[in-house]
């Protein structure tokens, strides 16, 4: 359903090599993306696996989340990011049942 909410959960596997500028810019990212109409919530959250982070969001629709795939600050994010992880990005999508 387009018009459903959106969950994802982003499983973020850093290079702890360099967990410190990979946690800047995922910050920035947050923060970016907590202002954009569509978004309705994103966390960055830690667990007992301190070397895998999950990025937990929510948008209003999948448009939503498909339109802030396109914002720059999105893009240039996941370039800077390219090469500090040990694999990339998983993305797990949800919806309300």
């Amino acid at each position: 359903m387009a018009d459903a909410p959106l969950y994802l959960i982003a499983v973020i596997k850093p290079r702890m090599d360099v967990a410190d500028a990979v946690l800047e810019r995922l910050h920035a990212m947050r923060d970016a993306t907590r202002e954009e109409p569509g978004n309705i919530s994103m966390d960055l959250v830690v667990g007992e696996e301190s070397d895998t982070w999950l990025m937990l969001e929510k948008f209003s629709s999948r448009p939503a989340w498909e339109e802030h795939m396109t914002l720059p600050h999105v893009g240039e994010g996941n370039a800077f990011l390219a090469d500090k992880l040990r694999e990339p990005t998983e993305l797990r999508f949800y919806t309300e049942t």
